[in-house]
């Protein structure tokens, strides 16, 4: 129910008990008077009929009193005037005796009301003879006038209220709706339009009540919010662009860890191509043995090439850019990338895809970036002599929604499995693993950003990450990377 129509209805039902209470009021009071009126005029009415009586009956006798009393009641309308003897009984035996004795002894008169079975108002007065009281005039009348009269009376009030119940319905609904109904229609229709997200609409409320003191402060509260979002739009697009800066912080120490084993694969090949160069220069052989090794120096050549040109596109920066991309292939690529480093840590690196992979749509060099941060990880945690195993499959997870599980959501993720069998981490250790810059390692060897990179990477393309670790067992990381939905 609107506000004006509640003002109305309460405007309304206020006048009206007002009026109720007013007019009960009135009544009684009326009522009170009309009946007091009533038994004055019956106690003056007696006084003169029992003082002619009096006269009469001393002078003429009681017949001719009687007479009388006849006449004055002839004369009355709907006044009956009645002599009742001294020990006779009233005309209706509800009159109350004990006073009625009073007034027989010469005591005031006596005013009774009856109701039923019609309302009639019963007087009595003593008749006096010198010192004797032989009886009492007994006056009565109906009180139908009375009833008749508070029955006009009800009738003018209702009008009255319902007259003043209507002018007032009508000026309250139309003060209410100008003054009440039209700004709060506004107020909601903007308070609407903030939450759809549209602060450039202002309100323009021309009173001067609390109701255009809320809208000013709503004028306010918007374009406080829309300043919000300009700080909270340039806050995420820093925060963006240091993120990017921290990962490619992360990818140049990565680059630097495999520029020592690079350093060893290269070295085989350009003495290979530094010993074939000097033959051929010296030209100690035959053709045939000058073609063969003219191919074996193409061969190092371009391998020494690809190297570095993998080594340039890790340590590239760029803007993500997400393509369909064959997981098999890429965790190749990036273990041929990091052989030399766990190499020269005597410790082997084995691939197995145990079946068919579907391909996810992610940045190719993020993803690299998660995988060669993981697999350093563990081979830096692993003994010598010892095997990172590096596995893809699929798997059915219910999606991991604001740091917890969906249970109505099921979905398919390509999961990579990387494990190791180093030193494992404590519980402590492992509440803590993706916090940027926490380490265990000493100092030099680490800048604890890699499993947060990682992390980071891995929650932007909707997926999650676990960790299994038990002390002096190893440690095994599960990266879940979500299927794309069919089209």
């Amino acid at each position: 129910m609107r506000i004006s129509a509640k003002l109305t209805l309460g405007m309304i039902a206020g006048i009206v008990a007002i009026l109720a209470i007013s007019g009960y009021l009135t009544v009684n009071r009326e009522v009170q008077l009309f009946e007091t009126d009533m038994a004055r005029d019956h106690e003056l009415f007696a006084q003169a009929v029992s003082a002619s009586m009096a006269r009469v009956w001393r002078l003429d006798g009681r017949a001719r009193a009687l007479g009388l009393l006849q006449q004055f009641e002839a004369g009355q309308g709907s006044v009956r005037v009645h002599f009742v003897p001294k020990d006779a009984i009233p005309a209706d035996p509800r009159i109350d005796q004990s006073s009625l004795a009073r007034v027989r002894q010469g005591g005031p008169s006596l005013h009774d009301k009856l109701e039923k079975p019609l309302p009639k108002l019963y007087s009595y007065a003593a008749l006096h003879l010198g010192e004797e009281t032989p009886g009492v005039l007994e006056v009565s009348e109906s009180l139908e006038p009375r009833d008749a009269y508070v029955r006009s009376t009800v009738l003018r009030a209702a009008l009255t209220a319902l007259c003043l119940a209507l002018v007032c319905a009508a000026l309250t609904f139309a003060l209410g709706s100008s003054i009440v109904g039209r700004p709060v229609r506004a107020l909601v229709d903007q308070a609407r339009r903030i939450g759809a997200g549209d602060l450039g609409m202002r309100l323009d409320l021309r009173q001067h009540d609390e109701l255009a003191e809320l809208g000013r402060e709503m004028n306010a509260m918007s374009s406080k919010l829309s300043d919000a979002n300009l700080r909270l739009v340039a806050e995420t697009a820093a925060r963006v662009h240091a993120l990017e800066q921290l990962r490619h912080a992360d990818r140049l120490v990565t680059v630097g860890k495999l520029a020592s084993g690079i350093a060893h694969e290269l070295g085989t090949p350009l003495n290979v191509v530094s010993g074939r160069a000097k033959m051929i220069f010296q030209n100690q052989t035959s053709d045939e043995i000058t073609r063969n090794n003219a191919r074996i120096v193409m061969e190092q050549s371009e391998r020494m090439a690809q190297i570095i040109r993998q080594l340039l596109d890790f340590a590239r920066a760029g803007k993500p850019n997400k393509s369909s991309i064959d997981l098999r292939t890429l965790a190749a690529s990036t273990l041929t990338l990091l052989r030399p480093i766990a190499e020269k840590r005597r410790v082997t690196l084995h691939f197995e895809a145990r079946e068919s992979v579907s391909e996810v749509v992610a940045d190719a060099a993020q993803l690299q970036q998660v995988v060669t941060n993981l697999v350093v990880n563990a081979v830096q945690a692993s003994p010598e002599g010892s095997t990172v195993e590096v596995g893809l499959r699929m798997s059915q997870q219910r999606q991991r929604v604001a740091g917890g599980l969906d249970s109505d959501l099921e979905r398919g993720f390509v999961c990579v499995t990387i494990s190791d069998h180093g030193v494992g981490m404590n519980d402590v250790t492992m509440e803590r693993i993706f916090e940027p810059f926490f380490t265990t390692k000493d100092v030099g060897d680490g800048t604890g950003l890699g499993l947060a990179v990682a992390y980071g990477i891995v929650q932007e393309h909707g997926g999650f990450i676990t960790v299994e670790s038990k002390l002096a067992e190893g440690s095994r990381f599960e990266v879940y990377l979500p299927i794309p939905d069919p089209q």
